[in-house]
């Protein structure tokens, strides 16, 4: 039985801070929004470079610069989650010009 719990922690990707995918996401989630909300009052517009651009320059910062790749899909996987959380902080302001909240 220790050898299976052993096995799942060491497999789990957020065992590190304790907490499971959903309520990782759901902090990135969060994080995006307050950080959508400062960018608004400071009255920067989003258009597609945002949208496309600077999330897949993340996950490329993320994956190669800050050598996730050495962790093969983990690294994967956390350089895409970040990447995600970076275009739903565009997406969200984009929403919020749009009165579409």
């Amino acid at each position: 039985m220790q050898l299976i719990n052993f096995f799942m922690q060491e497999n789990n990707l957020f065992s590190e801070k304790g907490i499971d995918f959903d309520e990782y996401n759901s902090q990135l989630t969060i994080e995006a929004k307050e950080l959508a909300n400062k960018l608004y009052e400071k009255k920067i517009r989003p258009n597609y470079f945002h949208l496309i651009i600077i999330p897949f320059g993340n996950f490329i910062l993320n994956y190669f610069l800050k050598l996730k790749i050495l962790k093969g899909k983990k690294g994967f996987i956390l350089s895409y989650i970040h990447a995600f959380a970076t275009f739903k902080k565009y997406l969200f302001l984009w929403l919020k010009y749009r009165k579409m909240e």
